[in-house]
């Protein structure tokens, strides 16, 4: 909490402190995310299986023969649960901040909204009609709708994937092939197909050569390294404010750094308007 701040948040000290613990926790279940997720690469969980085919093509699969660790799904769920929660701490210590009163008015009506359209926006208004409009004009302002490119907003990635993760156990997690470096010798192999990136399931075919007559691949003359990320499957490639279409702030690692610093930013900016507006309040006769 900034120093200048801290006489106007006396009376919230405490939910300050929650918002910050829960942003703190996040930020451990992300590091946690990150380690088992290294471990399981660590392990080599996927090879390739080139098969002949009648035709005299070969076909390349990628086969996992170890599956994604159930510790990954649920360090990524409570990473979840810990932004959102964070959120909701928040606007209920704003409310009691330029309220006075501890719950505050409609407590049990709060929480951080997060709406995709103006409709929804405005059937719930009701819930916020007791906190001032400079919380209620903040609040909208930053909701996906608002969003330049909606598909991209923070809150918007968050509202998905935490509901999605209330109800799936696990979360629906999964590998990402991000590239696939291929070398083949042209005199010698001919490369029919080369896989693109994307969520790649066990057995999927990953490319299919021909090998000229007489010849045998081997790593002379043929070489196929892929690299792969771990993804939400329900992922979708979608336009993005640099004018690129691709995954949303990037690989799932990128999107959930982008979550947890607006996350902070969402709740510092309320927290800083809910000060703003009880100084107001004090300084009137």
């Amino acid at each position: 909490m900034p120093d200048a701040m801290l006489p106007a948040f006396a009376p919230i000290a405490g939910e300050w402190a929650m918002v910050q613990a829960r942003l703190a926790r996040a930020d451990e279940h992300y590091a946690t995310f990150g380690r088992i997720w290294a471990d399981y690469l660590d392990r080599l969980p996927h090879r390739l299986e080139p098969t002949p085919e009648d035709d005299g093509t070969v076909t390349v699969r990628v086969r996992q023969h170890a599956k994604l660790p159930v510790e990954l799904s649920i360090a990524f769920g409570e990473l979840l649960y810990e932004l959102r929660s964070a959120l909701d701490n928040c606007l209920y210590a704003v409310a009691v901040l330029v309220s006075g009163e501890d719950p505050p008015p409609d407590a049990k009506r709060l929480e951080w909204p997060i709406r995709l359209n103006p409709a929804e926006w405005q059937s719930q208004a009701s819930r916020y009609r007791r906190l001032p409009a400079s919380i209620t004009e903040a609040l909208e302002a930053i909701q996906p709708y608002q969003a330049e490119t909606p598909s991209w907003n923070a809150l918007r990635i968050l509202h998905e994937l935490a509901r999605v993760d209330r109800h799936r156990s696990p979360h629906g997690l999964g590998i990402y092939l991000t590239e696939a470096r291929l070398m083949a010798v042209n005199t010698e192999v001919e490369v029919l197909f080369l896989r693109g990136g994307g969520i790649v399931s066990g057995g999927d075919v990953i490319a299919r050569v021909r090998p000229l007559v007489g010849v045998e691949l081997a790593p002379s003359n043929f070489d196929l390294d892929l690299d792969f990320t771990v993804e939400v499957t329900s992922i979708e490639d979608s336009l993005g404010p640099n004018g690129v279409i691709g995954r949303p702030w990037g690989p799932l690692d990128s999107r959930l750094r982008a979550l947890s610093r607006a996350s902070r930013e969402y709740t510092e900016g309320l927290f800083a308007i809910a000060a703003i507006q009880v100084g107001q309040a004090e300084s009137r006769p």
